[in-house]
């Protein structure tokens, strides 16, 4: 009897690989190309890759990350901003946070919207990240790494820009809970007890890095005041970061925001330098 549970139990975790997190090592992270596929720590994330038409003197390298979508559904939405920094002759990578999937092909791990609450925007997630970002960065043999991330993505690069510093020279925060305390307050939502805070890294943030940070005026889940502040914060010890407000753009990146002369701006700022 305990022969016949124990082999149905592994059926059940053979055909429904979600109830338990996908470890990955370097060896079965295949095809870790740089491409379709990049080793990141234990994970093996999915990315999707648009290279240049034209080589620049300058080479750079545009990480793209999404929000927790906590609707379901995949990352792709983020591919359009990759495939405009390769438009502006840049490597743009769309990269699938731990869990999620998009372009038909998915990381490994669980994703923060399945998880318990304490256990999102923690650390291991973010060293991942900026893992495979130094794996691509030479892989590329880019010169400059630039950052755009949208809410809980957002949360990830503003932690990475003073977790690994020097890793990323600019960066665009978009619907950015930069102070995830305050955030979880306002929209009166329990505290995460492990959750990393962008704002807790600005004292490490090497003073050279470009921050650019963009909210609809109509977010209501990740408000304006939050990365109005963080810009300011970050401002006052020499970071040149600046914060815009897209007039009736609310939180997702709909054409409110995605067509805005604010948030076409801040992106060719942080792709270009200029």
């Amino acid at each position: 009897m305990r022969f016949r549970v124990f082999v149905i139990s592994i059926l059940i975790l053979s055909h429904w690989p979600y109830l338990t997190p996908a470890w990955a090592s370097d060896d079965d992270c295949q095809p870790a190309d740089q491409v379709n596929y990049v080793q990141g720590a234990d994970e093996c994330l999915a990315i999707q890759t648009y290279l240049p038409s034209t080589s620049s003197g300058n080479k750079t390298l545009v990480i793209v990350l999404h929000g927790d979508l906590s609707s379901g559904g995949p990352a792709d939405y983020i591919f359009p901003i990759a495939k405009t920094a390769s438009d502006l002759g840049a490597v743009g990578i769309a990269m699938m946070r731990i869990g999620y999937s998009g372009g038909g092909r998915s990381s490994t791990g669980i994703a923060s919207r399945s998880e318990n609450r304490s256990q999102i925007y923690t650390s291991d997630e973010m060293d991942a990240i900026a893992d495979a970002t130094t794996r691509l960065k030479a892989h590329y043999d880019a010169d400059t790494v630039v950052m755009i991330g949208h809410s809980g993505g957002a949360v990830m690069t503003g932690v990475i820009l003073g977790r690994h510093p020097g890793l990323v020279q600019r960066a665009l925060l978009l619907s950015c809970p930069c102070d995830v305390p305050t955030w979880r307050q306002i929209n009166n939502r329990k505290p995460l007890s492990r959750a990393e805070n962008p704002l807790d890294y600005i004292d490490r943030i090497p003073a050279g890095t470009m921050i650019r940070l963009v909210t609809g005026s109509r977010d209501t889940n990740t408000w304006s005041r939050l990365s109005r502040d963080y810009a300011a914060d970050a401002s006052a010890r020499g970071i040149d970061a600046t914060f815009v407000e897209v007039s009736g753009a609310q939180h997702n990146l709909t054409a409110e925001m995605a067509d805005s002369a604010e948030f076409k701006d801040a992106v060719r700022q942080v792709i270009t330098g200029q």
